[in-house]
């Protein structure tokens, strides 16, 4: 039975092409049309990476330019164990090529510190605000000049403003947000390939039609969230520590204008009930995260980082700052 009927399928196919279909050809097409789409499910992946690389170093990039232009003073401290605790101060003086040069003072020698891994902080004064950052990198070089030995550093993939959390955590703008929605999951349910398998969320948002949540605030690790009591309900789970939720959330870049769609799965880590709002406060942390791309529903997951910071979030929750002080000026 299972033979007639892919024979009747291979003389259809023959009719409509007008030559002999074998099961060698449709096997070698079959293999070929999944390598492609490998292919081309990697290529996207890659781009995606290197996109919001070329976007998180154009980041940093800034930050330096204007600690130069601020003369802010730079304090290297070297975190080697032979070396762990000394301390250098010294300004920023030059970027390029990826290199950072730190003039500090003429007394210092110029032949031990080659190869030194050093933790650098810095501060940036704005109008009514004044922000630390700290990074990590190592000595790469060094110069003697008639006033000062510059010591040159690998310029590093993020810089990270330093407050009591672990991550700045910001009030995005409205007019940043451009859509959200949550979907909760099963404690043992893997995450999602593919979005036309959710459904619609279970509780969305969408400026000037709909709020059934909302951002109250964003960091590169988590997020807290809004919900009306009565409208918990609608998820098909209760909500409990450590349960998890999935968010699609859509946000305006700031330098660009261009909408940046975020996959984040997150663990509930707090849930506090406003009693004058009669909203449910929901702290999460991120797990996973991916980039929505138009036209395609696959999802390609990263997992979080080692201090689980989602990279390109933190250069959004970044530039988001540098464009909140600046509104302050």
């Amino acid at each position: 039975m299972y033979d007639t009927s892919l024979n009747q399928l291979l003389d259809s196919l023959s009719a409509m092409l007008g030559f002999t279909v074998s099961l060698e050809l449709l096997f070698a097409a079959f293999v070929l049309v999944l390598i492609a789409g490998f292919l081309a499910a990697f290529l996207r992946k890659r781009n995606l990476t290197l996109r919001h690389a070329l976007q998180r170093k154009r980041i940093v990039q800034e930050l330096f330019l204007n600690a130069i232009g601020q003369r802010s003073t730079m304090e290297l401290e070297f975190s080697s164990e032979d070396m762990h605790g000394r301390v250098l101060s010294g300004a920023c003086s030059s970027i390029e090529n990826d290199v950072v040069t730190v003039d500090v003072g003429i007394e210092h020698s110029l032949q031990t510190w080659i190869g030194e891994p050093v933790e650098v902080s810095f501060k940036l004064d704005y109008k009514s605000t004044t922000t630390y950052y700290r990074f990590f990198s190592q000595i790469i070089g060094m110069r003697a000049g008639p006033r000062a030995v510059s010591i040159e550093l690998s310029l590093p993939p993020h810089v990270h403003p330093m407050q009591k959390r672990h991550y700045v955590r910001i009030n995005p703008l409205p007019s940043h947000i451009l859509g959200m929605g949550l979907w909760s999951l099963e404690p043992t349910q893997p995450l999602p390939l593919d979005s036309t398998n959710l459904g619609n969320a279970a509780l969305s948002h969408r400026p000037g039609k709909l709020t059934q949540c909302s951002l109250i605030n964003l960091s590169a690790g988590g997020m807290r969230l809004g919900v009306p009591q009565a409208l918990l309900q609608q998820l098909p789970l209760s909500l409990t520590l450590h349960s998890q939720l999935l968010c699609l959330l859509l946000l305006r870049s700031p330098n660009s204008g261009h909408p940046m769609p975020f996959w984040l799965a997150c663990a509930i880590v707090s849930l506090v009930e406003d009693e004058d709002t009669f909203e449910v406060i929901i702290g999460t942390k991120f797990k996973a995260w991916a980039l929505s791309e138009t036209g395609n529903s696959n999802i390609f997951w990263f997992p979080a980082g080692k201090s689980g910071e989602v990279s390109p979030l933190a250069s959004w929750v970044l530039r988001h700052q540098l464009e909140q002080n600046r509104r302050r000026e």
